[in-house]
């Protein structure tokens, strides 16, 4: 009977991990799960027995994650950490295109990264020849994410 009880606190503590994240909630579940499962193994002496529950225990956890998961995209938006909001129209953050082909001053060395000057705005930027020292000229020749990628003048 003790070792049911492990595994269902288990499955409550896994439960709780879902809406309290930070691992600590289902790191304590799989342990007390693991704790049940070991002290089913030693009060009982058949293997098929022991296999048995140790293939429930696994199915409890799978179905009970399967539960998890539908409950929180089912729930009552007000209710729910899941967001299924349109995001259309939502952009990472990007590099300045029109500074393309513009000659920069380096504001801060580039180690291959820092940030440079171009037409009176500060950008980040990376250097794809290698370290440029504080006040060189650079030709912004791209972009890769947020960082303008220049070259040496």
């Amino acid at each position: 009977m003790i070792p049911f009880l492990f595994v269902i606190l288990g499955l409550v503590l896994i439960l709780c991990e879902f809406y309290l994240p930070g691992a600590v909630l289902g790191i304590l579940g799989g342990i007390s799960i693991l704790f049940g499962i070991i002290l089913f193994a030693f009060q009982t002496s058949s293997l098929m027995s022991i296999v048995l529950f140790i293939a429930g225990a696994a199915v409890a956890v799978g179905l009970l994650i399967r539960f998890a998961i539908w409950r929180i995209v089912n729930a009552k938006p007000q209710y729910s950490i899941y967001s299924n909001a349109n995001q259309e129209g939502y952009q990472a953050s990007s590099y300045d295109k029109e500074a393309i082909g513009k000659i920069g001053e380096v504001l801060a060395d580039l180690k291959p990264g820092g940030y440079i000057l171009v037409d009176g705005n500060q950008h980040p930027a990376i250097s794809i020849g290698g370290y440029i020292a504080k006040g060189e000229s650079v030709m912004v020749i791209g972009g890769q994410e947020q960082s303008l990628m220049v070259k040496k003048e």
